[in-house]
């Protein structure tokens, strides 16, 4: 929680926005993701430096935005610790998760950005994910991307 409730703070102190709040992720979101073994971490000593899960199946399936015909997963959650944000951490930790999910058969990863979210859009995009348009979700517009292994 810790993790996500500073990038919060930060997100609203240096830019006026964040895709966290005291709302999301709830504890019973995080304690679920550990709970089915879909969150990824990185460490460095004690401290954990990022976060991500990784969904099987989304909603974003349904979506009708031109998705290839794919063995697909869904990165969600991806969150970086203030203070090693801009040293690629974030490419790391997708990095990771891309190899991780290679070697399972999948073909394809997903994920939603929010159009104002400018990091994780040049994060993503740096990256190689194709934005295939943009899909409205909990008030706000979020980019869909997706990579092809």
């Amino acid at each position: 929680m810790f993790l996500y409730r500073g990038a919060a703070v930060e997100g609203k102190k240096n830019s006026g926005t964040s895709d966290w709040s005291e709302k999301y992720p709830t504890r019973e979101i995080l304690d679920e993701d550990i709970e089915l073994r879909r969150v990824f971490i990185l460490e460095e000593g004690d401290t954990i430096i990022a976060s991500v899960s990784l969904l099987e199946t989304d909603d974003l399936d349904h979506e009708p935005i031109g998705w290839k015909d794919l063995k697909s997963c869904v990165l969600v959650r991806l969150c970086v610790l203030t203070k090693y944000q801009c040293q690629r951490v974030g490419e790391q930790a997708v990095n990771c998760l891309i190899e991780h999910v290679k070697l399972r058969g999948y073909q394809s990863m997903r994920l939603l950005a929010e159009v104002n979210n400018a990091a994780a859009n040049r994060l993503y995009r740096r990256m190689g994910f194709t934005c295939l348009g943009v899909v409205p979700l909990y008030e706000k517009s979020f980019n869909a991307y997706e990579l092809v292994f």
